[in-house]
């Protein structure tokens, strides 16, 4: 009998869900989390698949609901659920679906879940104070700020009390003390109440089973900080990767010069950006600044061309473009919808086109339309090196035909370049004051100190010139360099930009010597030989060469130099702790 009525009543709500009217929660009335119930467990069903959508609870009156996602308040599962409700013997409310915010569904999910196996940050009890998570994250964006570091490194892991801390400065990564002892809980607490405000982010809780990405932005005095999430799922935990974006938003466009290019590069870069219909191409390691280069130079493109930028995300404000960016990070989606920007840019009459990166054959076959169209095409791309660029873009993954690489005209520039620290000017240590230091206090290189003349000797040998010009990071600083927290950046200064740039144009036999062999076979004869010091194009410099001509000026620490520059030496080798 029991059972009869209860058939019958779920079939008077499922007719009823064909009609409903779905409930909006209002901000003013959306009810304490702490009174609210999660139903997953009494539904028997698990949460991994829908949680980020729609969640089954239990209000303070005892009455079930289902709080929905508004582009899912239609979906057949949450009719479902309604369904399932009514099942278990309680009370519906009415209306029994009510379309929630993202971070009302995240903040039910992060504080409210109870009783299950996975390892997910919504399981938590939510008990630390939001002040205090909003005080940490201050003071870990500020302290990033203070050392320059470009990224934020986050790690937890379910079995360790402590989270690894790291920071990226100078391409290293480095753990401060003040960082070293942040709980497991507190870190992941934080990441949960992070992810509340990530616009473009792939899913509406802080998931630590999942690879997620998007970004935020937090104020930290004047300044709005812009911040790129990438959690990556590691052996027992998550680690999540904050980049640093536009620091200091400009409040006039930055000159060429101020970012560090000498007047024969910057002629070159300049000339980049005359005429109708060729390739400018930016490469270098990740936070190398090829986006802030490239942003200075649009500043330079007149007002009487069309500019279009098309950007993931838009890091830098030029006020004589449109700029578009791509958002979403599902990859069927996100192809979709870069597809379809492609082609309205391509029928927009723009005479100038940034894409951010290139990364595949749908941004390869755009520069391919574009240039051949008379656009002028500026875009970044991982490689080692300005020759490398050339078999990047060829490479099946991006696919630009080499038949249009070494045809006069299509590439105009390729330009690669690294960041590194310049010696801070006031406290730099000659060679002899280094060697008489206990250790080598070096971040990227430790030498053992009875080695050190010895190597001084052996680098002497290896690029081509005495130390006595040489000059060393002092560990201690100054009150120049020196932060009261911050002994990583103690001995440095500004940032040095070094580069080096391929003008095809100007350079005599560049098309001569691509044109009778497949091209990654002149790009690695033509590496080797600026491996060894032997140019063949005359004009182009090699990044190494110009970082020796910063060593022997005084400006660059040997060990950062060999670190990245120096080829592998046994002789080297043989002072290295």
């Amino acid at each position: 009998m029991k059972r009869t009525r209860l058939s019958a009543s779920v079939l008077r709500v499922s007719e009823a869900l064909m009609n409903e009217a779905v409930g909006v929660m209002a901000a003013d009335a959306k009810p304490s989390i702490e009174s609210v119930t999660l139903l997953f467990d009494q539904l028997q069903l698990s949460d991994q698949q829908i949680a980020d959508r729609m969640c089954p609870v239990r209000l303070s009156d005892g009455k079930a609901q289902v709080w929905v996602l508004p582009e899912h308040a239609h979906d057949d599962q949450a009719r479902a659920l309604v369904l399932a409700l009514s099942q278990l013997d309680l009370p519906m409310a009415q209306p029994p679906r009510v379309i929630v915010s993202a971070a009302t569904l995240g903040e039910l999910n992060r504080g409210l879940r109870h009783g299950h196996s996975t390892h997910r940050s919504a399981s938590m009890t939510a008990s630390i104070p939001k002040h205090v998570l909003v005080s940490l994250l201050d003071d870990l964006v500020g302290w990033a700020l203070r050392a320059d570091a470009s990224d934020i490194h986050l790690t937890v892991r379910h079995d360790r009390p402590c989270a690894d801390v790291a920071f990226t400065v100078n391409g290293c990564c480095v753990r401060p003390e003040p960082f070293a002892q942040l709980s497991t809980n507190i870190v992941q607490e934080l990441l949960a109440v992070c992810w509340m405000t990530v616009q473009g982010g792939n899913g509406a809780v802080f998931d630590t089973t999942c690879e997620q990405q998007g970004r935020f932005e937090r104020q930290i005095g004047a300044q709005t900080i812009g911040l790129r999430w990438a959690s990556l799922v590691v052996q027992g935990g998550v680690s999540v990767c904050w980049r640093l974006l536009n620091r200091v938003r400009w409040q006039a466009p930055p000159s060429l010069d101020t970012l560090g290019y000498c007047d024969v590069d910057q002629s070159r870069l300049l000339r980049a950006t005359h005429g109708h219909g060729g390739l400018v191409v930016f490469a270098g390691l990740v936070g190398s600044g090829k986006s802030t280069s490239l942003a200075a130079l649009m500043q330079w493109i007149p007002d009487t061309r069309k500019i279009i930028t098309l950007e993931d995300p838009v890091e830098y404000v030029v006020p004589n473009a449109l700029q578009c960016p791509v958002s979403g990070f599902e990859a069927q989606a996100a192809a979709s919808g870069l597809a379809s920007k492609l082609k309205t840019i391509k029928r927009s009459a723009a005479h100038d086109v940034l894409i951010g990166e290139l990364r595949d054959t749908l941004g390869g076959q755009a520069v391919v339309d574009l240039v051949l169209a008379g656009t002028n095409v500026y875009t970044t791309v991982h490689a080692s090196s300005a020759l490398q660029i050339l078999t990047r873009l060829s490479s099946a993954l991006i696919g630009v035909p080499e038949t249009l690489l070494v045809m006069p005209g299509f590439v105009k520039l390729l330009v690669y370049q690294v960041l590194l620290k310049r010696l801070c000017e006031h406290c730099a240590l000659d060679a002899n004051q280094w060697s008489e230091l206990p250790d080598s206090s070096a971040i990227a290189l430790r030498l053992k100190p009875t080695g050190k003349l010895k190597w001084l000797e052996q680098l002497s040998k290896v690029v081509g010139g005495g130390a006595g010009s040489w000059q060393f990071r002092n560990p201690d600083g100054c009150r120049h360099c020196a932060g009261s927290d911050d002994r990583y950046s103690a001995g440095y200064g500004s940032r040095l930009l070094i580069s080096e740039m391929i003008e095809p144009a100007t350079l005599p036999g560049f098309y001569g010597a691509l044109a009778d062999q497949p091209l990654w076979n002149q790009v690695a004869h033509w590496q080797g030989l600026a491996g060894n010091g032997v140019i063949e194009l005359p004009g182009y410099i090699p990044v190494a060469q110009v970082a020796r001509d910063y060593l022997q000026a005084g400006l660059l620490d040997p060990r950062d130099y060999v670190v990245r520059f120096a080829p592998a030496s046994q002789e080297l080798s043989c002072a290295l702790d």
